[in-house]
């Protein structure tokens, strides 16, 4: 898609949609929304996460596990920071920040979420500060994956 269509004279986006069958990307301007399809292959979710660090490394996903005591520590290890945890049942109720700025985090996240399609669709909630420009940025590099479009495009004053 031509970026003379999505820059509309005198309208600013506020947010895009993309994607193809088996993900979606949503951006506005505080959070991407990810979508992954059980279909959805290792590859292209491989694609979408680290192609988003490629933008901006300064995204992060807050992630909630329950776990034992020594396996906060395997989590660390891993890349992932741990922002706060309590004793509850069946563990530890843990909260980890994943920085897209370790690709070592990325690389287990990109696990995880295959191992959650195992059982069902999965969505993930990025934090970052977009722009129109990073939004475009975002969908100029995502668009190598097969079938990708833009599914939706809203302005400012279409909110």
């Amino acid at each position: 898609m031509d970026d003379k269509v999505l820059f509309k004279e005198g309208k600013e986006i506020s947010g895009l949609e993309m994607g193809n069958d088996d993900l979606n990307v949503s951006c506005t301007y505080g959070k991407i929304t990810l979508w992954f399809g059980r279909q959805v292959n290792e590859s292209s979710i491989r694609h979408i996460i680290f192609g988003i660090s490629n933008i901006d490394s300064s995204i992060n996903h807050e992630q909630e596990v329950i776990c034992d005591f020594n396996t906060i520590t395997e989590y660390e290890n891993r890349g992932y920071i741990l922002t706060s945890y309590g004793k509850t049942k069946g563990g530890y109720r843990t909260i980890f920040c994943v920085p897209f700025s370790k690709k070592y985090a990325l690389a287990h996240f990109v696990e995880s979420i295959v191992n959650q399609l195992r059982e069902k669709d999965v969505k993930k909630i990025l934090h970052w500060d977009g722009s129109p420009a990073t939004m475009m940025l975002m969908y100029h590099e995502l668009k190598k994956l097969e079938g990708w479009r833009i599914k939706r495009i809203i302005y400012k004053d279409e909110e």
